[in-house]
């Protein structure tokens, strides 16, 4: 009996350290995203309600919790630029992007409220660009 309860607290502990290495380490607040005009400050704090894969969205099927702008991914810094490969048109993209940009998120989280929706996903004066 102890033998089993011992294999079976063995396992447990495994799979727990299993699961703790597989999670990401969650940046502190105050990351600057400064690959565009207007530096944005991001706090995961605030999106505490979120799940990871929520933005770091699967790439072929895996989840991937790299910078957006990590070498063959949304590493165009061009703003003109409406590819794939875009690093404004990953975060600006309101509709018809295959994932969640933070303006189709904030916009979907406004709802009719144009007051919120502007300080949700404004230009400027908003929660991403405050100046």
């Amino acid at each position: 009996m102890k033998k089993v309860f011992f294999i079976g607290l063995l396992f447990l502990l495994g799979l727990f350290v299993m699961t703790a290495a597989a999670a990401p380490e969650v940046p502190a607040d105050g990351l600057k995203m400064d690959r565009v005009k207007k530096v944005v400050v991001f706090n995961h704090s605030t999106h505490a309600d979120l799940k990871c894969v929520d933005c770091h969205h699967p790439v072929n099927e895996v989840e991937d919790y790299r910078s957006c702008a990590t070498a063959g991914c949304h590493d165009n810094l061009d703003q003109k630029d409406k590819s794939v490969n875009s690093y404004y048109q990953a975060f600006h993209k309101a509709k018809g992007a295959k994932f969640e940009t933070c303006v189709s998120c904030h916009t979907k989280a406004a709802g009719n409220d144009r007051d919120k929706k502007r300080e949700l996903a404004g230009c400027a004066k908003s929660k991403c660009h405050p100046s």
